[in-house]
């Protein structure tokens, strides 16, 4: 038993660590969730590529036409004219026309990619031909919902010469009643709680902006030309250039997704996936992050367990590890649960049930995500889209079929 006293004592010291940080998080989110009034307000131009009509299409674009910004332009850009998203879009942006919406809205069509993921090479396609007078490229997924204040809070860090860009994030709200469709938004959520004042931030594709002129220094589409991943390839040059990626709590954005198990499962390998390869250390951090957690509640839960089997003795001692592990999932997911309720009190109702997941169901998600985790460890293969990819590195990625 002295071996499992000493390695509880590690793990607790290894949680204490990891329960400052998650502090600090919360306490920089609580402090910027809220939109602040900025006088930096560049002109923008903001790219969205579209495949197919995502769950909540209507509303995701027509709140792209409603944002509080002055100056800004809305790029559209689609695959083909084939895609459902084309016709949509067009009809959307007429509609919008003869509201009267003053904002100004191009749909592009980017053709079949060849050297890198059909994402990329749209995005691409409209960065080839931005108007000269954009000063600054803002990015958003057709699935993200952003509110009003999105393009400000976004665009705001990027009055600093220290920021090389800036990020959102996306919070999966289900979009139906399915056991998998909650799971999904439990899961998304601790890796979004991540996010916070350090170095470790990641670019986010569905909500990122960055001055055209760093995009230009930075080389980022001499780098996307072979990329997968337009964000973790941003990612890369920014953090190789030695800037910062700042994260904007203010710009968190609903997505409303419904997903079975299969394909959240698939989903979170994709995602994994394309970590391990562009991201290693990220991914590696992954692995010890989840592995130390679970083996040490299990190993905790099990000793505790034959111990009281064994001489019908609570076993307080023996207990301490797994209770205490318990306790502090518990405690950090509470944070992050009554975080998001802030930030998107519509949707309160709907997190209910993910929060609940997110709270007391801890050992056993953890042990989904480490598979979906390790899973990644032993393949560069991926579908996405109906398009199958390898990834060779960051910024090479072949088209297998």
């Amino acid at each position: 038993m002295i071996f499992y006293y000493v390695f509880t004592a590690i793990i607790l010291m290894v949680q204490a660590l990891v329960l400052v940080e998650a502090w600090r998080n919360f306490l920089f989110v609580r402090r910027k969730y809220r939109p602040k009034i900025s006088t930096y307000l560049p002109s923008v131009a903001l790219i969205s590529p579209c495949k197919g009509l995502d769950t909540t299409f209507d509303r995701n674009i027509n709140a792209l036409f409603d944002l509080d910004y002055p100056d800004y332009r809305l790029h559209f850009v689609v695959e083909s004219d084939q895609d459902l998203a084309f016709k949509r879009l067009n009809e959307i942006i007429s509609e919008r026309k003869e509201q009267g919406c003053k904002v100004e809205a191009s749909l592009t069509i980017a053709g079949i990619a060849q050297l890198s993921s059909q994402k990329v090479h749209n995005l691409l396609a409209v960065c080839d031909n931005i108007p000269k007078d954009r000063e600054v490229l803002a990015f958003v997924d057709s699935d993200a919902c952003p509110r009003p204040h999105f393009l400000r809070s976004l665009v705001h860090p990027l009055r600093n010469d220290t920021a090389g860009a800036s990020t959102g994030y996306r919070w999966y709200i289900p979009a139906d009643k399915r056991l998998s469709s909650q799971v999904l938004s439990s899961m998304n959520a601790f890796f979004a709680a991540q996010l916070g004042p350090h170095n470790w931030n990641s670019a986010w594709g569905g909500a990122m902006a960055i001055r055209r002129e760093m995009f230009h220094k930075l080389e980022i589409a001499k780098l996307w030309r072979h990329a997968l991943s337009d964000d973790y390839t941003l990612t890369w040059a920014v953090k190789k250039a030695e800037l910062e990626i700042v994260f904007v709590p203010s710009c968190f954005v609903a997505s409303y997704e419904k997903s079975s198990w299969s394909e959240m499962f698939s989903f979170a390998r994709r995602q994994f996936i394309i970590t391990r390869v562009c991201m290693p250390k990220l991914w590696r951090l992954a692995v010890l992050g989840f592995g130390h957690f679970i083996a040490a509640f299990w190993l905790g839960f099990i000793v505790s367990l034959y111990q009281w089997h064994t001489t019908k003795v609570y076993p307080i001692y023996p207990a301490i590890l797994p209770t205490t592990l318990l306790a502090l999932a518990i405690f950090k997911a509470v944070l992050r649960q009554g975080m998001i309720r802030k930030i998107l009190p519509d949707d309160k109702s709907a997190l209910i049930i993910p929060a609940l997941i997110d709270i007391f169901a801890q050992p056993i998600l953890a042990i989904y995500t480490f598979i979906a985790i390790l899973s990644a460890g032993f393949t560069r293969t991926i579908s996405w889209r109906n398009t199958r990819y390898i990834i060779h590195a960051v910024d090479k990625t072949e088209i297998l079929h």
